[in-house]
């Protein structure tokens, strides 16, 4: 179930104060839900986009998950917060932004991160949501 291959686009800013990115790869599980709700009068389309993250698995592109604070120090392992990117698939020519979502259709900008670490250790995991 968790074996989808997951690009991560982190972004952070340089010591010379300029926007860089940083590409990790971890496996996860991808759903989308295309629908229309009726809000009174309005339709509204709510294109939403999950992935889930398990917190121990091991093939994280050999680097660990960095709460986003620790990340912005020292660009080491990978994160998770507002504003950054996951893509469904593995990404080798990451540019842009702009490039990677014409050239990618399964791009999710991160608009909400929820940490589960209830239960099982096994089933531990990151639930990123986005548009």
């Amino acid at each position: 179930m968790f074996d989808k291959d997951i690009t991560i686009i982190n972004k952070y800013i340089d010591k010379d104060r300029k926007p860089q990115y940083k590409v990790s790869y971890v496996k996860g599980f991808w759903s989308s839900s295309k629908g229309i709700s009726i809000n009174g009068v309005l339709l509204q389309s709510n294109d939403n986009l999950t992935a889930v993250i398990l917190m121990n698995e091991k093939n994280q592109d050999k680097q660990s998950y960095q709460e986003p604070k620790e990340f912005e120090k020292n660009q080491e392992g990978w994160t998770l917060k507002e504003d950054d990117y996951l893509v469904k698939g593995i990404v080798n020519d990451f540019t842009t932004i702009t490039k990677l979502i014409e050239d990618y259709q399964d791009t999710m900008k991160i608009t909400k991160v929820s940490t589960n670490d209830f239960g099982s250790k096994d089933m531990w995991n990151f639930e990123v949501t986005g548009a």
